[in-house]
C-alpha cells in the first residue's frame, strides 16, 4: 500500500498536476564540463503520478522554405511509476549526474530541489537550451501542460542567470 492517501492516477485531472517553473539557459562560451549549470524546474503543484510525463525541447527554424518550421526532441521522461508530492521542485539538468558527482558546480547543490540529469554517461552531456527555443510540460496522453518561451534578458545569456520563462499564448 502507498502511502499517497489521494493520488491523482493516469486519468485527466481539471487542476494541473504540475507546471515548469524556471528554465535557465547556458551561457555564452559554456563548455560541456558545465553543461549541468544548464536546466529546467518543473513544479509540481498536485500529489500525484507523473508517469511518463516529459519535458520537450522545440526550436523554431525560421525558414521559408519548410513547411513545418520547427526541430523538437524530448528532453527527459518521468519514470513509471513516478509518485510525486505537492510542492517538489524537479530541476532537470542538461548535463549528467555522474559529472555532479565527480565535479559538482553550485547549480547541482542547490538544496530544496529534486535533482535529475538528461544524460546518462559523461559522454551524453549536452547544451540544450537558446534563446527563443520553447520548453513543454507534455503529460502521459500528449496534452500539452505548460510552455514557455526560454527568453533570458541580454544580460542574463552572458551572467548565466535562469529566464523568467516567458509563457507562450495559445
Amino acid at each position: 500500500m502507498l502511502a499517497f492517501g489521494s493520488v491523482s492516477d493516469f486519468k485527466p485531472v481539471e487542476a494541473n498536476k504540475a507546471r515548469i517553473l524556471s528554465v535557465k539557459p547556458g551561457a555564452g562560451g559554456i563548455s560541456l564540463d558545465d553543461a549541468n549549470l544548464e536546466w529546467v524546474e518543473v513544479a509540481v503543484q498536485l500529489d500525484s503520478d507523473l508517469a511518463n510525463w516529459r519535458v520537450q525541447h522545440l526550436r523554431p527554424l525560421w525558414k521559408v522554405e519548410i513547411a513545418k518550421p520547427i526541430e523538437w526532441k524530448w528532453i527527459y521522461t518521468f519514470g513509471s511509476p513516478a509518485f510525486v508530492r505537492a510542492g517538489e521542485i524537479y530541476r532537470i539538468h542538461s548535463g549528467s549526474r555522474i559529472r555532479a558527482a565527480m565535479h559538482p558546480v553550485a547549480d547541482d547543490l542547490t538544496s530544496g530541489r529534486k535533482h535529475v540529469y538528461v544524460a546518462g554517461p559523461l559522454a551524453g552531456a549536452r547544451l540544450i537550451w537558446e534563446r527563443g527555443d520553447y520548453v513543454r510540460l507534455v503529460d502521459a496522453f500528449g496534452t500539452v501542460i505548460d510552455e514557455v518561451i526560454v527568453w533570458p534578458p541580454e544580460s542574463a545569456i552572458s551572467a548565466g542567470t535562469p529566464s523568467s520563462a516567458a509563457r507562450a499564448s495559445g
